[in-house]
C-alpha cells in the first residue's frame, strides 16, 4: 500500500512514515521501542487490554469533517480496540507549535486576558517594525504573567477542534536520511499526554526574547507583517 503524503516537508514524510510502521500492525510484534512503549502507554492509561492479535490503526485527521480552514493540531488518528486518539507529531528542531493572524490573537487577548490598549499597540508595532525590541518589555512580562492562558491556546488552537490527546516528539530528521535512518529516529520518539505537556512548558521558560513558559513568542519567522507565532526550539531535548 502506497501512502498519500499530504505535503512534502520531512513533518509530513515523517507523519506518512509513522502510520507506514504501524498502521494495521498487531501491537504485540511491534519491534521493541520508544514507540511500542508509547502505544503499550496509551493502552495502559485508557484501560485496554493488549491482546495477541490487537492491532492499532492510524488515520489521517480529517479537518473537513469540522470545517477546519487551517491547520489543525492533530496529525494523525490512533485507534485501538475501537478507541481513537488525537495524535500531534513533531519533528527537527526550531519548530513552530502556533501562528495565526494579528486580528484573531488580539481578539483572543481581550477576552482571556486583562490586557491593556497600550500593549496592544505595542504588539502591533512589534510586528511590523524590526527596531521594536520585545525583550524587557511590558508585553514580555504581561506575557510571562499571563503564560499558562497562552499556553493553552498554542495546544488547544484557535479552531473549534477536538483535542490533542497525546504529544511524539521525534529527533530532528534530515531531508537526505535514509528510510533506515529516518526509521530508527521516530523509534526513538518521546511523549506525553497533553495535560502533562502543559504543566512541563509552564513550570519551565525559555531562553528567548520573550518566554512564554517554554515557548517562546515572536513574529511569524522573524519577518515583520501581521501574523504571530509560538516557537520552542528544544522540544524533542525538553521532553525527559
Amino acid at each position: 500500500m502506497t501512502l498519500k503524503i499530504k505535503g512534502t516537508n520531512e513533518g509530513f514524510k515523517t507523519e506518512a512514515l509513522i502510520e507506514e510502521y504501524l498502521n494495521n500492525k498487531k501491537i504485540v510484534d511491534l519491534k521493541k521501542s520508544n514507540l511500542k512503549r508509547f502505544i503499550y502507554s496509551i493502552c495502559k492509561e485508557n484501560h485496554i487490554e493488549i491482546k495477541k492479535e490487537t492491532k492499532i490503526k492510524v488515520k489521517n485527521f480529517d479537518k473537513k469533517k469540522f470545517k477546519i480552514n487551517g491547520s489543525p493540531k492533530t496529525d494523525k488518528v490512533f485507534k485501538i480496540s475501537n478507541t481513537e486518539f488525537n495524535i500531534s507529531i513533531k519533528t527537527g528542531e526550531g519548530g513552530s507549535f502556533h501562528q495565526e493572524p494579528e486580528s484573531t490573537f488580539i481578539e483572543f487577548l481581550k477576552k482571556e486576558t486583562e490586557i491593556n490598549d497600550e500593549k496592544i499597540l505595542f504588539l502591533k508595532k512589534f510586528l511590523r517594525n524590526e527596531s521594536i525590541k520585545i525583550k524587557n518589555s511590558s508585553l514580555a512580562k504581561f506575557f510571562h504573567k499571563r503564560r499558562l492562558v497562552l499556553i493553552n491556546r498554542v495546544f488547544s488552537g484557535r479552531f473549534d477542534e477536538p483535542p490533542v490527546n497525546y504529544y511524539f516528539f521525534c529527533p530532528k530528521i534530515k531531508k537526505e536520511d535514509s528510510k533506515e535512518i529516518k526509521t530508527n529516529k521516530i523509534e526513538k520518539g518521546k511523549y506525553l499526554k497533553k495535560s502533562l505537556l502543559i504543566e512541563l512548558v509552564n513550570n519551565n521558560q525559555s531562553r528567548g526574547a520573550c518566554p512564554v513558559g517554554l515557548l517562546t513568542f515572536q513574529a511569524y519567522n522573524r519577518k515583520r507583517g501581521t501574523d504571530i507565532q509560538f516557537k520552542w526550539g528544544t522540544c524533542y531535548h525538553d521532553i525527559k
